[in-house]
């Protein structure tokens, strides 16, 4: 809204204007003046006494009220300083998939699930927030969480009876400020593969991308044609309490997920697997407590694409019954005991293009190992890595010096013009005095006495 008022013709009402710019002042002292120099600045509404300010000028309210265009550049300036400084928060995108749906799956799920849900409102997949919140707008306010009703209810007082979740405790801090970034950055589901701010989020959770694409990246692989699964199979996996869904309408390939069970998977639930090896596409097994045999099982499912191992008991020695999945695309190993040891025998998979690792053991070296190794593959350690945060912060950190230094050298400019305005006025109003006498004189009137610095004191 400033941004676009500053680039707007003035309006009549000088004051407004003036009030807008105030606030623009005050919001790029707070960003850019600590220790610059500039952090003599005070900005108010309205100013009883000179206040100090860089360059030795006083009251920002009489500098303003004396020159308009002067007002105008530094409305111009601060706003493009602004803008410069909020181009980067983009980068930092929170992932929905690997860092809010574990939430809502965990603490949401049992009254807002496949098995329940209470205000026709279900967390459990994207495509059922999706349906709801297209009926219910309020539901989630992009870049508003403190209007969106989903957030709202998370943060009530625990006894309000609109509080979520219902009879639960409060989601620890770090989950709420994870799902308030989410709704910030727009609410965004999925992050997309190529161009635009999502892509750019993605790449700043993950390691720097300064190699180059090569012509063996992987390319696009052709769904399976594959037979229908058992429909005892089937049976199986849902008696285990498995979700089983067709990839779309009339497709024989399977989405099997385990998530939302009520206790943790474990190598027996995984039995049925085999028997439907060919049909399944995509696998959930986030939160399972199995075992390298367990694992074992998921080694023979050759048209695997996704699989879910988040928060599971997974570890480096298990790892090796992944290695023949040549059509993994997806790996989410999200909070799991991981560590370079056991990644460094997935560097057969030819055909992963995401492999999540955010708090697992990971190195940064490895990671861009293996994205230097595997072209087309994004290996993500989540945005509070060590190495990711600091090499974040260092390119923020670079291109706020940068607009430091533009934001004061336009400074020193609008100062510039302001000193020779005020000149000028001084000037005119010499020449004004000057011609007021010649016109007082032409009239016959004397000019005004000058007091005497010893006068009488009166009695």
């Amino acid at each position: 809204m400033y941004v676009a008022c500053s680039l707007l013709p003035p309006p009549k009402n000088n004051d407004s204007q003036k009030q807008v710019t105030l606030h623009v002042l005050q919001t790029w002292r707070r960003r850019f003046a600590i220790n610059s120099g500039v952090n003599q600045l005070k900005l108010t509404k309205r100013q009883k006494t000179p206040c100090q300010m860089p360059f030795g000028t006083q009251n920002p309210n009489l500098l303003l009220a004396e020159n308009p265009r002067m007002l105008r550049s530094v409305s111009l300036m601060l706003c493009f300083t602004l803008f410069l400084s909020t181009g980067d928060s983009a980068v930092a995108a929170v992932d929905f998939t690997t860092q809010v749906q574990p939430i809502f799956v965990e603490h949401c799920a049992n009254c807002h699930g496949e098995s329940k849900g209470l205000g026709r409102l279900r967390l459990h997949t994207v495509d059922d927030i999706r349906e709801k919140w297209e009926s219910d707008e309020h539901l989630i306010v992009k870049g508003k969480p403190d209007k969106s009703e989903l957030f709202e209810r998370l943060v009530l007082p625990a006894d309000h009876k609109k509080f979520m979740p219902k009879k639960g405790e409060p989601l620890p801090k770090e989950k709420l400020n994870l799902i308030r970034a989410w709704i910030e950055e727009g609410a965004v589901f999925e992050v997309a593969a190529a161009g635009g701010s999502d892509a750019e989020a993605a790449e700043s959770h993950s390691v720097d991308h300064d190699h180059e694409t090569s012509v063996d990246a992987p390319q696009e692989i052709p769904l399976p044609e594959v037979d229908p699964a058992p429909d005892a199979t089937v049976e199986q996996l849902k008696a285990a309490g498995a979700q089983v869904m067709p990839l779309f309408s009339g497709s024989n390939l399977l989405t099997v997920s385990y998530a939302l069970r009520g206790e943790p998977a474990t190598d027996t639930d995984l039995v049925p697997l085999a028997a439907a090896a060919p049909q399944i596409y995509s696998l959930n097994l986030a939160k399972a407590q199995i075992s390298d045999e367990g694992l074992a099982a998921i080694s023979q499912l050759e048209n695997l694409t996704k699989l879910h191992l988040e928060k599971s008991s997974v570890a480096d020695s298990g790892l090796k019954h992944l290695s023949g999945l040549h059509s993994l695309q997806y790996l989410n190993l999200y909070g799991t005991q991981v560590s370079d040891a056991g990644l460094k025998q997935l560097g057969g998979l030819k055909n992963l293009r995401k492999l999540y690792l955010w708090q697992t053991g990971a190195s940064y070296d490895l990671a861009e190992q293996m994205e230097k190794a595997r072209p087309g593959l994004s290996v993500d350690l989540g945005f509070d890595h060590p190495v990711v945060m600091r090499k974040r912060l260092d390119k923020q950190f670079k291109q706020a010096e940068v607009a430091k230094k533009e934001a004061e050298q336009e400074f020193k400019n609008v100062k510039a013009k302001y000193d020779r305005a005020k000149k000028q006025r001084e000037t005119a109003d010499k020449r004004l005095n000057e011609i007021k006498q010649q016109l007082d004189k032409l009239d016959g009137k004397a000019a005004p006495a000058e007091k005497s610095d010893a006068e009488p004191a009166k009695a």
